[in-house]
């Protein structure tokens, strides 16, 4: 790496490399011209696919091509070529078939589409850090310390490309049928940076490679193969921020036995995925997975099946913006068993058994047994009982847990549907803590249409009481379920929290997020509070799931009363109004040493909506009695198609909202507004349009202005064999006088080159 500037060598090369990419595209740009006032070419390449045989064509029309380029009205219709081999086809009995089933020879070869290509990936990235970062009342947020730093960066990179898709056979496509696209090409960077009043400047330049293979070996047999290996390059949008390159490699195998009854499938798979920003590495992640896996499914009989799965996989990740590893070995067996019994077979009886082995970062074992019975008593009765037995052992902690529990749903009509269920769970926590709840439920849902339009009510209460007794010990919890939002605060259920058992994933447990990252916490009296970074890996809206531990009461009861209501009624007119009612309210008892934290909520939703075809928009109003965090807010939001036809269409969607928080967590208030324009236009038949905006802006009256901006515009050429694509975005994330500011233009120039492989099959 050189500081200062490049080296004036390595510039010159680059220079040379535009100018001889420029040539070529005016080369390229010159022959499609020329081939737009020709007769269009008689033939692409067929797309056949690999097993199935193309539709028997008519005797009115040749046996030929069954996709052709587009082409200008006014040119004379193409005119058949290769004729000897499309007579071959047909004299040929039966329906069409592949073109490697046409001439006799051991192996068969077809040219399906080539192509060359050149890309430009130009971004420029600001960033300014101005201060420390906020906080929330005076408490401190897990989060980065900023500077008065000022960072710059651009890269530049070229990459020209040369593409081939091949199919074909050995002997016969039952025997060996595969398929291949790959290209190569050059790639040239230069990159620069500006931190601290110093530039560093570096380039690079290598071979680009990508490809897609894939096999099938004995497809048609008893036992047969699949094979793949493929690696591909793609930009990751961001929004409000710049985009990611990723590349991403795969590959695996497969062997499928049908042996009568028994289906069994042996495979192992391979996936590594690297995402790169800036130079200075902050977005860089690369996730690593290894699977091993055996599947065998037994039908037994109509109705009575068995499956057993094994699985080994081995995951090494490293996560962007820090030097986090996430690295976990894990083994899962499966057995699941499911018959059917009964008049016509519809009571079912099925089985659960799982074991689950982990060693390494999130290392836990779990062992799962499940069994329930449906019993159909009539077309409006039914009944299910269950059974499931949980053990896992996590935190150096083992916990048991036993569960049983009753559902029965009557429909009387097919407007009404009446449900009831009870439960009985009893959980050990080594021996220390042990705790036993039971509760029952009852729901009632009703929707009838009328001649105004549609009623719909749903009801549903609910009582449990939970009881536990230990030595002052911890309870464990798995796996709860939060969507983050930017304005309404997310809250851990139970508490006191251990601050440090906290561990933030996604449902497959496959990432981790990273505190201070992607998200912070802030400790309330035993309780949690969790918000995501703006700049970090959880989008607005994300679901995540949360494990963590908290202390427990030597003897603690806690009771708990829910309630829902939901009433809408949508009228022919377009009008819809709505309320929505949720309550939980507890009653907590313990001894003192560990206070219990009552988690008491009413929430009012009263709204109305107004739909019409091409537009709609609706208001609510929101209460939010919460113990930990209430608040009002008031939200109005709408759409408008105002533009729609073949040719062009423009939509803007808007959403305004406002938020009073009374001073639970904090005393404050939100203004929040989102715009979003996005307009498609066809220009003519061979160039379109398509643009999007999106604003956003978040005034908070402790943490401050919020602002994001992310503008995309693409222009796409198509005609004949070439394709010019140009994508401009730019992005904008502003916090709290913290920005985070880039602009990127790609370009894409393609011409294919299929029609000079047109029907030339290679047999050996």
């Amino acid at each position: 790496m050189a500081l200062g500037g490049a080296a004036p060598n390595e510039w010159m090369r680059l220079r040379v490399c535009v100018t001889r990419v420029v040539c070529v595209l005016v080369a390229l740009c010159a022959s499609s011209r020329a081939l737009a006032d020709e007769p269009a070419t008689p033939e692409v390449v067929p797309q056949v696919a690999e097993t199935q045989p193309v539709e028997t064509q008519s005797n009115d029309a040749p046996a030929g091509d069954p996709e052709i380029p587009p082409t200008n009205s006014d040119e004379p219709p193409a005119q058949p070529a290769d004729t000897e081999e499309r007579e071959s086809d047909e004299r040929d009995s039966g329906e069409f078939e592949t073109p490697s089933r046409i001439k006799p020879g051991w192996f068969h070869l077809n040219f399906n589409a080539a192509y060359l290509e050149f890309e430009s990936d130009t971004q420029w990235r600001t960033v300014n850090s101005s201060r420390l970062g906020s906080s929330v009342s005076g408490l401190p947020l897990f989060n980065r310390a900023f500077s008065n730093t000022k960072q710059r960066n651009r890269d530049l990179r070229f990459t020209e490309r040369f593409g081939l898709s091949m199919t074909g056979d050995i002997i016969d496509p039952n025997l060996i049928d595969w398929s291949a696209d790959f290209s190569i090409g050059l790639r040239q960077g230069s990159f620069r940076e500006e931190l601290y009043g110093f530039e560093n400047d570096d380039t690079d330049s290598g071979i680009l490679t990508e490809f897609d293979i894939s096999m099938d070996v004995l497809k048609s047999k008893p036992v047969s193969m699949n094979a793949y290996v493929r690696r591909s390059n793609d930009r990751i949008v961001r929004r409000f921020l710049s985009s990611l390159r990723e590349r991403r490699t795969e590959s695996g195998v497969s062997v499928l036995a049908l042996t009568g009854p028994v289906t069994t499938e042996v495979g192992f798979a391979f996936s590594d995925v690297e995402r790169t920003g800036n130079q200075r590495l902050e977005d860089d992640e690369e996730l690593t997975t290894r699977r091993f896996y055996t599947d065998t499914t037994w039908n037994i009989a109509d109705g009575h099946r068995l499956r057993l799965r094994y699985e080994h996989e081995d995951q090494q990740n490293t996560y962007q913006g820090s030097n986090y590893n996430f690295d976990v070995i894990r083994d899962e067996f499966r057995l699941e068993h499911e018959l059917a019994f009964g008049p016509d077979k519809k009571h079912v009886w099925d089985t659960f058994l799982r074991l689950n082995t982990e060693a390494g970062s999130l290392a836990r074992d779990e062992f799962e047994a499940f069994t329930r019975l449906t019993l159909k008593h009539n077309d409006k009765f039914r009944t299910t009982y269950r059974y499931g037995f949980y053990r896992y052992d996590q935190y150096a902690l083992r916990v048991d847990l036993n569960k049983f529990d009753f559902e029965a749903m009557y429909q009387p009509t097919k407007d009404l549907r009446i449900t009831l269920d009870g439960f009985y769970l009893n959980e050990a926590v080594d021996a220390d803590v042990e705790t036993d709840q039971y509760g029952a439920a009852f729901d009632v849902a009703y929707r009838k249409p009328n001649d105004y339009g549609e009623l719909t009510v749903n009801l549903n209460v609910g009582y449990d009481q939970s009881r536990s007794s230990s030595g002052s010990g911890r309870r464990i919890v798995r796996d709860e379920a939060h969507a983050l939002d930017d304005v309404r605060p997310v809250v851990l259920r139970q508490g006191p929290v251990d601050l440090g058992s906290v561990i933030v994933h996604d449902l497959t447990r496959t990432r981790l997020y990273i505190l201070g990252r992607d998200y912070n916490l802030v400790l309330l009296g035993g309780r949690v509070l969790i918000r995501r970074i703006q700049d970090g890996r959880i989008n607005q809206g994300d679901i995540v799931y949360v494990d963590y531990s908290y202390r427990i009461s030597t003897s603690a009861k806690i009771d708990t009363y829910r309630a829902d209501l939901l009433i809408e009624h949508p009228f022919n007119s377009g009008w819809t109004p709505y309320y929505y009612f949720e309550s939980r309210t507890q009653d907590a008892n313990g001894n003192d040493d560990i206070p219990l934290l009552r988690d008491n909520m009413h929430r009012h939703r009263i709204g109305v909506r107004y739909e019409k075809d091409r537009w709609g928009m609706g208001t609510e109003l929101e209460i939010f009695d919460d113990t930990i965090e209430p608040y009002d807010s008031m939200h109005l939001t709408g759409r408008w198609n105002a533009l729609r036809s073949a040719e062009h269409t423009l939509d803007l969607t808007g959403e305004l909202s406002y938020y009073r928080f009374e001073g639970g967590v904090d005393k404050r208030q939100v203004w929040w507004l989102d715009l979003g324009v996005t307009d498609r236009w066809q220009l003519n038949p061979y160039t379109s349009l398509n643009t999007t905006a999106v604003y956003h802006r978040e005034d908070d009256s402790v943490d401050g202005i919020t602002d994001g901006v992310d503008l995309e515009m693409a222009l796409a050429y198509t005609r004949n064999y070439l394709s010019l694509e140009l994508v401009v975005e730019y992005d904008l994330l502003e916090i709290d006088r913290n920005m985070d500011e880039g602009l990127g233009v790609f370009v894409r120039v393609r011409r294919d080159l299929g029609h000079l492989f047109s029907n030339r099959r290679g047999v050996r």
